[in-house]
């Protein structure tokens, strides 16, 4: 658990340093047209609207499905050549994960760049504050009885 958040903090401060020296959310908000914001814990995160145009090729015509999720982490992916370019510059390849969720019927996404070890913090935050309000709870009942 205490190596884990070490971890954390010191990934964290890795990327605020790379994200500060390359203004990775500039040149990410102009790469997608799209305002990319950082957050208080370090995700940076962006909300995208993929534009999924059919292809036809030998006179096949290859339909894109605008519901699969597939379908838009390529564009997604094909979209972030300056984040791979990021990445592989920076040696980044295990500091940084990201997720892909659709949040609306308009076809929105949103994409979210965290620090490898975000989601194990998260759940030391809940394990630590379930043990918290337990012991409030022994305690309130220790006054009471």
């Amino acid at each position: 658990m205490f190596v884990t958040i070490y971890n954390y903090f010191k990934v964290k401060r890795l990327l605020n340093k790379i994200y500060a020296s390359e203004k990775i959310e500039e040149n990410l908000s102009r790469t997608f047209g799209v305002e990319c914001k950082r957050d208080w814990v370090g995700r940076l995160y962006m909300v995208v609207n993929p534009i999924l145009q059919n292809i036809r090729s030998d006179g096949n015509t290859i339909v894109y499905d605008h519901n699969d999720r597939m379908m838009v982490e390529a564009w997604v992916m094909k979209n972030l050549e300056l984040i791979r370019n990021f990445i592989v510059n920076n040696s980044m390849f295990d500091l940084l994960t990201y997720s892909i969720d659709k949040i609306d019927e308009d076809e929105n996404y949103l994409i979210v760049f965290k620090n490898i070890y975000f989601d194990d913090i998260m759940k030391i935050c809940k394990w630590t504050a379930g043990i918290i309000g337990v012991g409030i709870l022994v305690g309130i009942g220790f006054l009471i009885f």
